[in-house]
């Protein structure tokens, strides 16, 4: 069972009840900053600062919120998606308090408040610094857009984190992010580590260490048991009826728009390339004619992923993270 009052929300209950959500009140911030729950019980004064963004993706706003004479900045996202404001916020929280059960919260922004300001939903969540976006990571590296075997280390552990946390969020909330591109990955400077999962004694995962990937914007995400989602967000742009999840989406969608990159190609020794390729299960004629096309993976693979039919076993995140074993083991380590 899960409470969301934790986060300002008026709502108890289980995966299969998530349907409620967008009934359930939320706290409100009035005009004197005042942030009070559904009750009218006050959770903490709220200063707006300064905007961070204002564009089809939703507003983004520093604040300042106030607990007795402690405060704290925070991030706050107006979704541009209303309809499903809530329903992005609550998947948010989920990911986040079903990663942090497992020793691996960092890799998502934690949620702290749901609430309505001025007619609209907002939510507040724990800022991230000193964390570009994958692609500026990815160009800052010494050695980029030259073939190297340290280009293809980085890359890979980098999707190899994003596995592991995939891993545990399809087992536990049957997650899927349904827009696992580039932008939508940080990597945070300030935290180099290890990372390991023992999962309930049926396998132990070690990644070696390197900076964190994570996972940011869940406006597409759902959760569901692998038939019509419990919830989900993405309303006017995918389907409603499509499953959750659906086996390997968010890795094909991630190394997709890598290889797509003609600086990822540029960057990779034949190793490494050949390893992604070999993922996606593209022989070099296809891999030649997806990169050759003119439009962006944007323009196409959302229809793809949603088809009724699709999936991608040898993407399923257990299964990669296992081929990857065999293939770099200086990477991962499945025991």
């Amino acid at each position: 069972m899960f409470n969301s009052n934790e986060i300002g929300l008026d709502w108890k209950g289980s995966l299969e009840t998530l349907s409620t959500i967008p009934r359930s009140k939320s706290s409100i911030l009035d005009e004197t900053g005042s942030l009070k729950d559904s009750s009218g019980k006050e959770r903490c004064k709220m200063i707006l600062e300064e905007t961070v963004a204002d564009n089809t993706l939703g507003k983004l706003v520093w604040v300042k919120r106030f607990i007795r004479d402690s405060s704290v900045d925070l991030l706050v996202k107006k979704p541009v998606s209303q309809k499903h404001a809530k329903q992005e916020a609550v998947i948010q929280w989920l990911v986040n308090k079903s990663l942090s059960e497992n020793g691996l919260g960092e890799h998502c922004p934690k949620v702290i408040d749901i609430f309505s300001f001025s007619g609209s939903t907002w939510f507040s969540m724990e800022p991230i610094y000193s964390a570009p976006l994958l692609d500026t990571y990815l160009r800052s590296l010494p050695t980029w857009s030259k073939k190297s075997k340290e280009n293809g280390h980085v890359l890979i552990n980098i999707i190899a984190q994003i596995a592991l946390s995939c891993i545990v969020l399809e087992r536990t909330i049957g997650f899927n992010h349904r827009d696992l591109k580039p932008d939508n990955i940080l990597v945070k400077l300030d935290s180099f580590k290890a990372r390991n999962l023992k999962w309930r004694g049926e396998y132990d995962i070690h990644i070696a260490p390197s900076h964190t990937a994570i996972l940011v914007d869940y406006g597409f995400s759902c959760l569901g048991p692998g038939k019509i989602p419990w919830i989900q967000s993405g309303d006017g742009i995918l389907p409603p009826f499509d499953a959750c999840p659906k086996v390997g989406r968010d890795i094909f969608m991630i190394l997709v728009f890598l290889l797509w990159q003609k600086s990822v190609r540029d960057s990779l020794i034949d190793e490494h390339l050949d390893f992604l390729k070999m993922s996606l299960r593209l022989t070099t004629d296809r891999l030649a004619q997806m990169m050759n096309m003119n439009k962006n993976p944007s323009d196409w693979i959302y229809i793809l992923i949603t088809e009724r039919g699709f999936q991608c076993p040898a993407l399923d995140p257990l299964v990669w993270l296992k081929s990857c074993a065999t293939t770099f083991p200086e990477i991962v380590i499945f025991r």
